[in-house]
Parts: C-alpha cells; sequence; structure tokens
C-alpha cells in the first residue's frame, strides 16, 4: 500500500515537473516570436459584430496588456498583415478600462491575478481574450497557447467566445489542439 503511494506521489511530482517545464519554455523568446504571429492571424478568423467598427475600413486593434512579451516581434508582423480588408493596429495597456478600444486582447502570465477586473472593464465588449497562462482558460479567456511535446499550439474555449459575443471559423477551430 505504501508503495502504491509512493508511486502515485512520484508521478504526480513527475507531471507538475513537465507542466512547469513545458510553461517556462512558452515563455521563452521563440516561444513568444511564433505566439505574437498567431496572435495576428487569429484577426483573420474572427468576426466581429459590425457595431464595433467605426467604418468599414477600421483597423482590427490588438492590445497587449501589462508587461508586453513581444517586445516589436509583433507590430513588425502587423505591419505586414491584413485581415479581411483591415490593416491591424497594435496597442498597449496598463489601465483596465483602456481595453475596450481593443479587438483582440493578449493577457500575459504575468498579468492573470487582474483577469476579472479586465472581464468587468469589458463589460459586454465582444474582444477575444488571448493568454500563455496555465489556467487562462479558466479565468473567461477564449484562447490559450500551450506547448505540446515541442510546438507551441492552442486551446479555444467555446463558451468563453461566444460569451464575448465572437464567432470564430471553423479553419481555426479545426487546428486547435483542444476545444473547450
Amino acid at each position: 500500500m505504501v508503495h502504491k503511494i509512493f508511486i502515485s506521489f512520484f508521478v504526480f511530482i513527475l507531471l507538475q515537473a513537465s507542466t512547469i517545464a513545458a510553461y517556462d519554455e512558452l515563455q521563452s523568446s521563440r516561444a513568444m516570436e511564433i505566439q505574437a504571429a498567431f496572435l495576428i492571424k487569429f484577426s483573420s478568423y474572427v468576426k466581429w459584430p459590425e457595431e464595433v467598427f467605426s467604418d468599414p475600413e477600421a483597423p482590427i486593434t490588438i492590445a497587449i496588456f501589462g508587461r508586453d512579451p513581444f517586445g516589436s516581434t509583433v507590430d513588425n508582423i502587423a505591419r505586414t498583415f491584413n485581415a479581411n480588408g483591415r490593416k491591424i493596429e497594435v496597442r498597449r495597456f496598463t489601465d483596465p478600462q483602456a481595453v475596450r478600444q481593443s479587438h483582440i486582447l493578449f493577457i500575459p502570465a504575468s498579468e492573470i491575478e487582474r483577469m476579472d477586473e479586465i472581464i468587468a472593464a469589458l463589460s459586454g465588449r465582444p474582444v477575444l481574450l488571448v493568454g500563455n497562462s496555465l489556467e487562462f482558460l479558466n479565468h473567461s479567456g477564449s484562447i490559450n497557447f500551450v506547448m505540446v511535446g515541442k510546438k507551441i499550439r492552442f486551446n479555444i474555449s467555446r463558451t468563453n467566445y461566444q460569451k464575448m459575443g465572437l464567432v470564430i471559423s471553423s479553419k481555426l477551430l479545426s487546428v486547435a489542439h483542444q476545444i473547450q
């Protein structure tokens, strides 16, 4: 009996260690470049209610909340990208009230403790919430980056993006690692 408890405990510790290692790898500079590219590309596969845009040519605003893990990478990619006829504009915010101006909001793991404040500030605005922390989808996030083997993938919460009033293309859903 003691032997089985020891083995169970050892397996639990091993799983925790691998989760922490995968999380650390998800935060590496190369991983952040890949996440920045995904973040921009997501804009092509999301449909927002038309009334959130001031005119048919208004840009899609991608915001980064708090400490920016991407640096200039996300700006460089955004300059060359067009999503369904709209340019991409990247902004950075530290004030939760300012995030109402965004269409896609990236919330890094370092800001996960402010999710309730951010959700309250959005108050029904249709914003795609993207993150890269272990519990992001459990905190109302829509898309969360994860490490699967040595590849960056993403999980999607259908419930959470639908609550935000968004429609995500079946093409994006089909390449998600998991859909909740």
